[in-house]
């Protein structure tokens, strides 16, 4: 194999980046080319040096780039090797081309699971907002897969927790977040649960959220987070990932500019709306959909941790945000 071939597989150097003033906060996620290209309009991601001039924040998921993700890699690996064992040999194909051949191959199935769940998202982000768009056409295919099929535990479970009639306020659903250390994001949205719900009542109990219900059971106001997960298993995956970005966006809602909402964040629960992309979903006790309220101590952790975490980034990219602002 000729030397070139020993970089087909490259870091993935994207990111996402905000501009945060007094005013309030703007995406940075592209730039436009230099010359020509940038004279017609076409753009490219933003860069660290890019984030540099300007004083941007990078995203909480940016900052979470950091960690070593073990089931992350083992999918990757996994991928690669069910890749090259796989795609079939074109006649004469050098080993260079035949590998970069095979790196392309293996990101796909992480594409198409990525286009499914983007799509999942925006139907749950209609859901809870109460609004028909981004929900399912009739008879959309998406990757393959019937849209309204796979959404349909979604969509009920949405239902269940939430309190007849209240939706979300659409400036409250996608809507963005900074902090004064230097990071910021795009936060899923706060959403309604009902305590009426045994379920949500239990959830909210083992949570250490008990003092959120009232004797009314009145609704109560949380953060969410929509994810999909491909799991053939009785119980939905979380990663650490998942704790650490909601306390990041937790504790930042109180220092956003012009938010217009405030929280307090000890007695705010935290949750992931999950579903179940996999084939298997909703079949012998493989679950489909749910909702994961964090535990408060968890997330109290998770803020401990993140923050640390970001002093590293910091540390690593030669670069402080905060003081650039």
């Amino acid at each position: 194999m000729n030397e070139s071939s020993t970089q087909v597989v490259r870091p993935d150097s994207s990111s996402h980046w905000y501009q945060v003033s007094d005013s309030g906060i703007k995406s940075f996620h592209h730039v436009p080319y230099a010359g020509k290209r940038g004279a017609s309009g076409e753009t490219r991601r933003t860069t660290l040096g890019d984030a540099r001039k300007i004083g941007a924040f990078p995203s909480v998921t940016n900052v979470l780039g950091i960690l070593h993700k073990d089931f992350l890699e083992a999918y990757k690996i996994n991928q690669a090797i069910l890749a090259a064992l796989t795609l079939p040999r074109i006649q004469d194909e050098s080993e260079d081309s035949f590998a970069r051949r095979v790196v392309t191959d293996s990101k796909e199935h992480a594409a198409s699971a990525a286009r499914l769940g983007s799509r999942l998202h925006e139907v749950g982000a209609g859901l809870l907002v109460g609004s028909s768009d981004g929900l399912p056409l009739e008879g959309e295919i998406v990757e393959g897969r019937n849209l309204s099929e796979v959404a349909k535990p979604l969509e009920n479970l949405l239902k269940t927790i939430n309190p007849t009639g209240l939706k979300t306020d659409a400036e409250f659903s996608e809507f963005y977040v900074s902090h004064p250390m230097g990071f910021a994001g795009t936060c899923d949205g706060f959403l309604w649960l009902d305590p009426s719900c045994p379920i949500i009542a239990s959830k909210l109990i083992e949570a250490g959220y008990v003092g959120c219900i009232d004797a009314a059971r009145s609704p109560i106001v949380a953060m969410g987070d929509i994810k999909s997960r491909g799991a053939n298993s009785k119980t939905a995956p979380i990663y650490e990932t998942d704790l650490l970005q909601l306390s990041a966006y937790l504790h930042a809602i109180p220092t956003t500019p012009n938010l217009g909402f405030n929280v307090n964040i000890h007695n705010t629960p935290v949750a992931n709306i999950l579903v179940n992309t996999h084939p298997n979903a909703g079949k012998d006790g493989v679950w489909d959909a749910e909702i994961v309220i964090h535990k408060r101590e968890d997330i109290e952790r998770a803020w401990e941790a993140f923050q640390n975490l970001f002093k590293v980034w910091c540390w690593l990219k030669e670069y402080d945000p905060s003081s650039s602002k």
